[in-house]
């Protein structure tokens, strides 16, 4: 049976609750033991932690339950709790304990990388393709002076490794058509799922006025500059709704942050919660009539979970995963200019329009973790 170690340091270096390492967090909660053993492998001192997938799932749980100011703390101080039982390892012997090793996520880390290419001369190697890439979201990839080379090797390696898996089609097509991947490597997609959030029975009686979500980080990408400015127009002529968005500041636009600031400092129905944890975007779910989606997603997993408590989804843009569920709950915009932005602020205010599109809704339709973590695994055996 294939033994792989999956490299951890990137997520207990910077333990972000975003859509990647909800990734991580799922593929050690399902992964499938039976069909291939693994590791996860943590840098402790000099030597490795290697971590069994329940004790992998419970150190990155933290990243969506503790508060962000204190997360790497509670992050360090699991980590000294998991080594009094894990086993731990010189460096030197991690090359004769797999036979294959795999990289989930993106990371710019010397160490990673230097790890990756020492893995990837002795064995197979995979590797998760995930969303933007510098060549198609530009305005995303700010990065300090010095650091080009480290981003440069991450790419090459995303072109070259043995095995890899995007998250959905639109990764994969920009893989090989930007990074210039090998259409003959292995390179297959496997959807990130969704059922880590059960389903609501019932639809929730829609409020009046409309309740507008938007959950994810406030990159430019995402158009929430675009949302707040045909927002504004919608309510100037006279639409009765609220919107909120739940997502860190963006990194690399700080101008973003204050438009957006700004928009909920004039009080024309503006929320921003920067620093929810899963409970508490659910409690927003629950108390939101309409989830939006637009501009650019590798994926999109804040869809799913919304479909799951059967909240209707409009998009528009590259959203593969509200693609996905067209027909199963979200609606998609034709065009995502200024104008198209506020007509859909217009047309889902409506309460009949926003009861009717709870009717789509198919939480059943979502796909599931354990498919996803049973593709990674066949991937790297």
């Amino acid at each position: 049976m294939s033994h792989v170690g999956i490299d951890l340091e990137q997520f207990t270096v910077d333990p972000q609750g975003s859509g990647i390492q909800r990734v991580l967090q799922y593929l050690a909660r399902e992964w499938p033991s039976e069909l291939v053993t693994c590791d996860f492998v943590v840098p402790f001192g000099r030597d490795y932690l290697l971590l069994k997938p329940s004790a992998a799932d419970e150190l990155v749980t933290l990243a969506f339950s503790e508060p962000t100011a204190g997360v790497r703390s509670a992050i360090r101080a699991k980590i000294e709790v998991l080594a009094e039982s894990a086993p731990l390892v010189a460096p030197g012997a991690l090359l004769s304990l797999y036979n294959a090793w795999l990289l989930p996520e993106v990371s710019y880390l010397p160490s990673v990388l230097e790890r990756f290419a020492l893995f990837a001369r002795c064995m197979t190697t995979g590797m998760i393709g995930y969303d933007a890439l510098p060549m198609t979201d530009p305005i995303n990839y700010r990065f300090e002076p010095g650091r080009n080379d480290r981003v440069s090797e991450y790419f090459r390696f995303l072109a070259r490794t043995d095995a890899l898996v995007c998250i959905s089609e639109y990764s994969r097509r920009t893989v090989i058509e930007r990074l210039r991947r090998s259409p003959t490597a292995s390179t297959t997609v496997a959807h990130p799922g969704g059922d880590h959030v059960p389903v609501r029975l019932v639809p929730r009686e829609v409020g009046n006025p409309i309740t507008f979500l938007r959950v994810g980080t406030m990159e430019a990408r995402k158009f929430p500059r675009e949302l707040v400015s045909a927002f504004r127009v919608a309510r100037e002529e006279g639409v009765e709704a609220q919107m909120h968005f739940i997502g860190r500041p963006s990194a690399s636009d700080a101008s973003i942050n204050a438009y957006v600031s700004q928009a909920v400092a004039e009080n024309i129905g503006v929320r921003w919660t920067t620093d929810a944890s899963d409970e508490e975007v659910r409690e927003h779910i629950e108390t939101s009539d309409v989830f939006l989606s637009f501009g650019t997603e590798g994926y999109g997993i804040p869809v799913l979970e919304a479909l799951r408590r059967r909240l209707p989804v409009v998009f528009g843009g590259v959203q593969p995963a509200a693609q996905l569920m067209v027909g199963s709950g979200s609606s998609e915009v034709e065009g995502t200019t200024k104008q198209d932005l506020t007509e859909m602020f217009r047309t889902f205010s409506d309460v009949p329009t926003v009861k009717e599109s709870q009717l789509s809704v198919d939480p059943g339709a979502v796909p599931t973790w354990r498919d996803f973590a049973r593709s990674v695994a066949h991937a790297v055996l």
